[in-house]
Formats: structure tokens, sequence, C-alpha cells
């Protein structure tokens, strides 16, 4: 049994793909965001570097021109090579010429470097009283300057690189653990799993009859709902009375509503006042369905098989009953709302006069009994009136699972 149930989670895992539909989706993302930020930041950060070797240039001719212009004129050719040697200490420049105003070179200093890969050259005008006295140049090696630009640029590459990385792998890690717990709970839902689109395609499936459906709007609109009543009649209500004291049958009722109050929490149902051998209890939705009637015969169901266990644990016999009858009823006037409760309830008591304790009955008018087998087993007992039998296996193990959770709350 545990390799068959290990067998169909593996194949349930190769049938879903959200944790991969997801992950990818976040990976796709993160590619799309790094390559239009890769763009737009590589282009920021390449025009810096133009810009700051441009400026290294053009500073340095600058500061060149004020230091050569005197030793030029008074043609000191040594103070000349001084000022071409502290331009060249810089290690960014790699050499800085002095010309004639026809090209000759007149001095040169230059940087030995073994690393220049790139360089740009800038030229530069030496002018005295609005003549021309030389010309001056420098080669600035770019490649450092453009690096010290780009390494931000490779810093927050291998930044981006390890965000998509952990957002990828997180989002994987989180959402299989989701889709796990997804997986388990379907897996205590009846019916078949099917090879559907993913895990919450399957979940939806599943607990579509668990759930009423949307229904016609315009019952909605105007405040009306299929309500099904359920009257629980108490058999031997006398024979209680009279083998009971006060404070045991006391016990007895606080123990059963605590017991209904909490199937109803599962189910979505509300107490209805009842009568002095029953209580009873609702649940509604916005139009008749089978998912609807089927959630109703699991309610009845469950809080049939726990007031069996509470009555073998209390040691007190309850001969109970069940009939459930159905009936469009407008919540507005509140008169009118409860005069169709109280209908539905002498319904129900008709009904249960001539029904032995243990059988729910379902009376229904809106489907056959033929319609009614696609939800459970039913016997007909007189004209739309049907006795549960049973429901099938799949889901009678969901209903053993609520009953082993609705006995650990109310009975332990």
């Amino acid at each position: 049994m545990f390799n068959n149930n290990c067998k169909k989670r593996q194949s349930m895992r190769r049938q879903f793909t959200m944790p991969k539909k997801i992950s990818a989706t976040v990976l796709f993302t993160c590619l799309l965001f790094g390559l239009v930020s890769w763009l737009l930041l590589f282009a920021q950060t390449d025009q810096l570097a133009k810009q700051a070797i441009d400026d290294k240039g053009i500073s340095t001719l600058s500061q060149l021109h004020e230091s050569i212009l005197t030793p030029l004129l008074s043609n000191d050719t040594i103070s000349q090579q001084v000022s071409l040697q502290r331009a060249t200490d810089d290690e960014r420049i790699v050499s800085a010429s002095l010309m004639d105003i026809e090209g000759e070179l007149i001095a040169q200093s230059t940087n030995q470097l073994s690393n220049i890969t790139e360089t740009k050259i800038f030229n530069q005008v030496i002018e005295f009283q609005n003549t021309q006295a030389g010309i001056i140049s420098v080669e600035v090696n770019s490649a450092p300057i453009a690096a010290q630009y780009h390494r931000v640029f490779i810093n927050w590459l291998f930044l981006w690189l390890a965000f998509t990385v952990l957002c990828t792998y997180g989002c994987y890690r989180f959402v299989d653990q989701v889709t796990a717990r997804i997986e388990r709970l379907s897996d205590r839902l009846p019916g078949k799993t099917e090879p559907l689109a993913d895990e919450i395609s399957a979940l939806e499936t599943k607990i579509q009859p668990l759930l009423s459906t949307a229904g016609d709007s315009s019952l909605a609109a105007n405040n009306r709902y299929f309500y099904s009543l359920v009257s629980a009649n108490i058999k031997n209500q006398q024979r209680l009375l009279a083998q009971l004291n006060r404070d045991n049958l006391d016990q007895l009722l606080e123990k059963l509503d605590y017991c209904i109050l909490r199937t109803l929490q599962l189910y979505g149902g509300e107490r209805i006042e009842g009568t002095e051998d029953s209580f009873c209890f609702a649940i509604r939705s916005t139009h008749c369905s089978k998912q609807h009637l089927l959630v109703v015969l699991m309610a009845v169901y469950s809080l049939q098989q726990l007031i069996e266990q509470l009555s073998k644990k209390s040691g007190i016999d309850l001969e109970i009953n069940w009939i459930i009858s159905n009936d469009d009823i407008g919540t507005t006037p509140q008169f009118w709302y409860e005069q169709s409760m109280i209908s539905l309830k002498k319904q129900n008591t008709a009904v249960a006069a001539n029904i032995q304790e243990g059988l729910i009955v379902l009376n229904c008018s809106q489907y056959s009994i033929d319609e009614l087998s696609s939800i459970a087993r039913f016997q007909s007992y007189d004209k739309n009136q049907f006795i549960l039998e049973g429901f099938s296996e799949s889901r009678l193990q969901v209903l053993r699972q609520q009953l082993g959770y609705l006995i650990g709350i109310c009975l332990d």
C-alpha cells in the first residue's frame, strides 16, 4: 500500500508541473529584467567611461599647456622635458609630446607600461598672443579608466546572477512545498486523480462537488436561496426522559449541541430551532444542484456517525432518523422565511413518523434516483423520497478522515 501511494504521488508530480511553471516564470522574468537592465547599465557605464577618458586627456593638456609655455618661449629644452616627464608620471598617461607648428617632434616623454591595450591621443595647439607656438600631444591609456566603470557593471552582473538563482530556487522550493500540501489535501478528497494542467486544477476538480456554484444571479439578487433543511428526529425521546436525570440529560444535550456545531462549521451549515423531539439545521446554496445535495448528505452522514460514537461512549442509546427536505426560500421578508422553514419542518416530521431509526431519507423532487446515483447510492422509498444506502469507496475514505477529525475534537 505504501509503495502504491508513493508511485501515485510520483505520477502526480510528473503530471502536475506547477513548481516548474512558476519557477520558469520567475526565471524568465529575472532574465528579461537582467537583459533590459544590462543594456541600460552597459550603455551608461560605457558613456561615463568615455567621458572620464576625455576629461583626463583634456585636463592633462591644460596642465601641460601652462607648464610648458614658458620653457617653449625661452627655448629651455630641459624645462620642456621636465614638464613632459611630470605629465607621464601619471600611469594613465602613456606619452606626452611637444612638436613645432609644422608637426616636427621637439621633445617627448613616455611611460614604460607593459599592459597597454587601448589608448586615445589628444592634441592641443599652444598659443601665445594669438600666435601658434607649437603643439602638445598626450596619449591616454584608456583601459584602466574604462575598467573602473566596467567593474561596476561586472559586480552588478554577479549580483544579478546570484539574485536570479536564489529567487528561482527559493520559488521552486516554496511552490513545491505548497503543491505537496495541495496534493495531500487532494488525496483526502473523493474522486479520481486526473492528469490535469496543475495541482490547483486537480484540487478544484475534486472539491467542485463540495462547493455551491454561482447559480442564478436573479435568485441571489432577490435574496432567494435553495435551502436543505435536515431534521434529526429522536425516536426514543420519552424513554430518555424517563431513564436520565436532569443533570445527565443536560450533559448529553450539551455534548450533542457541540457535535452539531462543529460538524456545521465543517460543512457550512446553520442551526435552526427544532422541536421537542428533534433538532434541525440547514445548508443553503444559490440554486439546486447535485453538488449541494452531496454536501448536505455528507454533513448528515458525518453527524450521524459522530452521534453513534457519542452514544457508544456515553452508554446512552440514541435512536435517530434523518429527514432532508428542500425548497427555494426568500430570506426577506423575515415572516416568509420563518413560515417556509416551519413548512419544511412539518414536512420532515410527517415523513419521520414512518421511518425507522438510523435511516437517512432525502425528500427531493428536483432529481430522479438515476440522476442522484452519480453522488451516492439510494433506495427508492416513496414518491420523491430516497433512502441513502452509501457512498463510493473514495468518498467514504474522505468521510472517515473527516469523522476522525470530528471525533478528535468532540469526543476526546
